[in-house]
């Protein structure tokens, strides 16, 4: 890691816990590579005590901006002067920053990030059907991000699903009044006749979880974006490619998430050379048993299947 002095900038990246946040690892590497003087330091802040935090910090002048982890995503939107489409509609934010006139500003990339993992894995969802099971934050955002593009460059048709009763039919309505795709609210987690499945809830989490839907109802053509991180490939999507349908792991979202963070944060130069090449950032989170994918995004292309 490059040397850091006084004439660093400084990112923070609050969150409670913060001991596995893989943000630093990355935004350090990127620092490192590409020549800013600048670090991103992980912060544990209790819940009670960010709204004292996020001001206080932007008091020192080099601090330009911050990652928020979690739980705190969807607390920092009512701190702000300000904040991104993304942000405002799924009631949460991931980046923050200095805006011109001085006050803080904030936007999520989780959806932006989330596409262009699909289009980085040649994973079709522009005018197709897509089911996003989970109707908290990132799956706010996902639906935004696919709904963004209309029935053209975004997604045909969305649904949500989501247990906790309510959830999905309120995001749907607000989604389906603001965009031109079609989106509702999915009675139940079936699959079957959605081009593009995606798991946005905390199902996979643990070991001993329940699958998010009956891969074996998935439609032969379909493919499935797991976003979860821990413990992958999780068990869905290996259930999914035992059917030798095209499934793929959450990492690639957090990787397509680092240039839209870096553009935010003034980094131009360097988001685009992340978008160039950022198999050294796969590298880093990649873990071992996936090492072979890193440079073979269309491994899992979608066969046939009876």
């Amino acid at each position: 890691m490059h040397p850091i002095n006084g004439t660093a900038d400084v990112y923070l990246i609050p969150g409670d816990p913060v001991l596995n946040v893989r943000a630093p690892r990355l935004f350090n590497a990127v620092f490192e590579r590409f020549g800013i003087d600048a670090v991103l330091v992980p912060a544990r802040v209790m819940a009670r005590d960010l709204a004292v935090f996020l001001r206080g910090s932007f008091l020192a002048t080099n601090v330009k901006g911050m990652v928020i982890a979690p739980p705190h995503k969807p607390l920092v939107g009512a701190l702000l002067d300000g904040c991104g489409l993304f942000g405002r509609v799924a009631g949460s934010v991931n980046a923050v920053r200095r805006a011109e006139g001085g006050g803080l500003e904030g936007d999520l990339f989780d959806g932006e990030g989330l596409v262009g993992a699909l289009d980085h894995y040649g994973i079709p969802f522009r005018g197709k059907r897509a089911l996003i099971l989970g109707a908290g934050v990132s799956g706010a955002a996902i639906g935004v991000a696919l709904a963004q593009g209309g029935t053209v460059n975004g997604a045909e048709h969305i649904a949500f699903h989501d247990p906790v009763a309510g959830k999905a039919i309120g995001l749907a309505t607000q989604l389906d009044a603001f965009f031109d795709a079609t989106v509702t609210a999915a009675a139940s987690s079936d699959p079957a006749g959605y081009d593009l499945v995606v798991n946005a809830s905390r199902l996979g989490l643990e070991p001993d979880d329940a699958l998010a839907c009956d891969v074996s109802r998935m439609d032969a053509h379909a493919a499935l974006f797991d976003i979860v991180l821990r413990g992958q490939p999780t068990p869905l999507v290996r259930a999914a490619r035992a059917r030798g349908l095209h499934a793929q792991a959450g990492f690639e979202m957090l990787i397509q998430q680092i240039p839209e963070y870096l553009d935010y944060f003034g980094h131009a130069e360097a988001a685009e050379g992340v978008r160039a090449d950022a198999d050294f950032l796969r590298e880093l989170i990649y873990p071992a048993s996936m090492a072979g994918e890193i440079r073979a995004p269309l491994r899992y292309r979608s066969a046939s299947v009876a």
